[in-house]
């Protein structure tokens, strides 16, 4: 199991944990917080899923100028198409990056929304102090 898997099934389990937890939380600030969980991980989860679909489709792309399917591109085999696409799957370093770039993007936006749903949540609560 790679690293990407490991996190694509971290992704969907938390996802699955706090929409289970959801209508426990009264608290406006914890909510906001969950909200902002929610959309890390479910980002994480699905940019990770993206990732390893189009890895699948560089790696199936290589294989098909496999023609005697020996699990090797022999001499007879080579062409330029072919000689690019093995330098894809070889050369693709986003996808073991992934993990850590997809964690760091996912935890930058979900920390901008978290802040601006605090800022809302508080002027909200401010307004309705001051109805009353």
């Amino acid at each position: 199991m790679s690293y990407n898997q490991i996190g694509i099934v971290l992704g969907i389990f938390t996802v699955l944990f706090i929409l289970l937890t959801w209508k426990k939380i009264h608290n406006p600030y914890l909510r906001s917080l969950w909200k902002s969980g929610l959309l890390v991980f479910s980002l994480y989860a699905v940019i990770l899923i993206i990732v390893e679909v189009r890895w699948h489709f560089i790696t199936e792309h290589a294989k098909s100028f496999d023609l005697n399917n020996n699990g090797f591109v022999d001499l007879n085999e080579y062409s330029d198409e072919a000689i690019e696409a093995m330098n894809r799957v070889t050369q693709d370093t986003a996808r073991n990056y992934a993990v850590i770039t997809v964690a760091l993007f996912s935890c930058m936006i979900s920390f901008a929304y978290l802040l601006a749903d605090l800022i809302i949540t508080r002027l909200k609560i401010k307004k309705s102090k001051s109805l009353l």
